[in-house]
């Protein structure tokens, strides 16, 4: 097949960006390390899309998105996902999924009430693509470099499930792989979600946008043993959220209700939720719930996890779900490197400071249509000997030493320092003292060898998780003040005066731990190098 786009990661951005491709024109080839969908966060999503309709209005749709946003969003590119909303319904719909429209947004009915609707959602995307002509899958393939010809991206290298190392190239690249929330001890993402993608863009010289933003969700299962996944909304009125003197958090803080809150409070709940959690556990209290609901979405899931939260209150807190930085594209889905295009969790821009309900997903179908039509046509355009597939041996290995085990030990290690130094709530001398083990990490990660497929993919991962919990550290220490889902305990304070700003994060050997921080104002931005040409 001539593999015109090259796609890497197939959750749902990267899936929609392969069917616009091919619907397009452009022969495809789809990259990832597993069955596509299942390693992607959008199969554990609630299937909620924030949309424009009627009722609400794009002027209306952009007001939110920035309000929340604290400002510093990228204006052009909420007006371009804005009006990209308008097809989200027939785009669902044309998957033959059941859908639930309400005023700004609609919601995906799962196949069944036990099934997360992000399942029902992949499931019929992944199907569709298998049977599509055109479009190539190659699972189990792992990407560690994005190749450049000067400032233009013609392929990848990587190696496949048996260590071989391998090149691919075409004359479109489009980079998909989400965000990473898995760097963090405390998270309701998939396990393999740890900012590669960031890793391979900030490696191929791209910048990287305020990193330093991180979402969490307030109410995430907690329990000892058991997965950490949220309890999704839309939540009882009966049910409660408890501290550990049996008040309730809601009322006694003015959330007013609890569904609101979630909606538009996201960072100020989750930073209460974690003061309240240091006195003792939060539990979710749902036995007051009528048994009807129990066997609707969403506490039907419940009953998959054997948690018996009808009769006992279940222990939440909050957990990261959401990294709100990434790369800047136009309104074609291209990065600043020619070739390069960029879709879904990686991407930065739509969210400002905080990312309203039901954005996810929206950027994902809206984004991943922009970059698939736009490496479509680029693809179309160029000349076929640029693409192609090529083995070039065996994996590569260095260092003096590494197990297994001695990778899982530093996987917990740097998912400690994020959630101790990079959480809710941060200070200068916690972001410093993270930086201090960061490096001690990223030294011994150097010095590791990988001598197996297992541990090739383990080093690889831990070195894009360590480069975005710096990244993230860094830009963190430079932002004083608080925004959105960003706090600072020595700098409590929105200053729109002097931080109405973005960071900007460089990888650079020379500088600090390799990576380089400046700010840039919002009002004097430029946000991409096609939008100045």
């Amino acid at each position: 097949m001539d593999a015109r786009v090259l796609i890497i990661g197939a959750g749902l951005a990267g899936m929609v960006a392969a069917r616009a491709a091919r619907r397009a024109g452009a022969g495809v080839l789809l990259v990832d390390r597993g069955v596509p969908g299942t390693g992607a966060n959008s199969i554990l999503a609630n299937g909620n899309f924030a949309i424009t309709s009627a009722s609400r209005p794009a002027v209306d749709y952009i007001r939110d998105v920035i309000e929340i946003g604290k400002g510093i969003n990228r204006l052009s590119y909420v007006k371009q996902v804005a009006g990209g909303t308008s097809g989200i319904v027939s785009f669902l719909r044309d998957l033959g999924l059941d859908l639930v429209e309400l005023p700004g947004s609609c919601f995906i009915r799962a196949s069944s009430p036990e099934i997360i609707p992000g399942v029902t959602l992949v499931r019929k995307l992944a199907g569709e693509l298998r049977s599509t002509g055109g479009i190539g899958i190659l699972t189990g393939f792992h990407v560690t470099e994005l190749l450049r010809d000067g400032g233009r991206v013609h392929g990848v290298r990587g190696f496949d499930k048996k260590g071989r190392e391998r090149t691919l190239s075409a004359p479109a690249v489009v980079l998909a792989c989400g965000g990473a929330g898995a760097v963090y001890a405390r998270n309701d993402n998939a396990r393999t979600i740890l900012g590669q993608g960031y890793h391979l863009a900030a490696e191929a010289g791209l910048e990287l946008r305020d990193m330093e933003f991180v979402q969490c969700y307030p109410i995430v299962i907690a329990e000892p043993g058991l997965p950490s996944m949220m309890i999704y909304p839309p939540y009882p009125d009966e049910g409660k959220l408890l501290n550990a003197a049996g008040e309730d958090v809601v009322e006694k803080h003015g959330l007013g209700n609890i569904n609101a809150a979630i909606m538009t409070k996201r960072d100020t709940f989750s930073a209460l939720l974690m003061e309240e959690e240091r006195k003792g556990p939060v539990v979710m209290d749902l036995r007051k719930v009528p048994e009807s609901a129990w066997q609707r979405h969403p506490l039907s899931l419940l009953a998959r996890l054997h948690i018996d939260a009808r009769r006992k209150p279940v222990r939440v807190a909050p957990a990261v779900y959401f990294c709100v930085g990434g790369v800047a594209i136009d309104g074609e889905g291209r990065t600043d490197l020619q070739g390069l295009y960029a879709c879904g969790e990686v991407v930065w821009g739509l969210h400002g400071a905080n990312r309203m309900g039901g954005n996810a997903l929206t950027e994902c179908v809206v984004s991943g249509t922009m970059a698939g039509c736009g490496a479509a046509r680029l693809a179309r355009s160029a000349p076929s000997a640029v693409t192609g597939r090529s083995e070039t041996g065996a994996a590569a290995v260095s260092g003096s030493k590494g197990r297994e085990a001695d990778f899982r030990q530093l996987r917990r290690a740097i998912t400690q320092v994020a959630r101790d130094s990079a959480g809710v709530v941060r200070s200068r001398d916690g972001i410093r003292e993270g930086l201090m083990k960061i490096e001690g990490i990223e030294k011994e990660l150097g010095e590791s060898a990988a001598e197996n497929p297992a541990e090739r993919i383990a080093r690889e991962d831990l070195m894009s998780a360590a480069f975005v919990v710096r990244a993230i550290l860094e830009a963190s220490l430079g932002r004083e003040e608080s925004r959105g889902t960003f706090m600072r305990s020595d700098f409590p304070l929105q200053d729109d005066i002097n931080w109405l700003k973005n960071s900007v994060c460089t990888r650079d050997h020379e500088a600090r731990g390799g990576v380089r921080v400046r700010f840039q104002d919002v009002g004097r931005r430029v946000t991409s190098r096609q939008e100045t040409a």
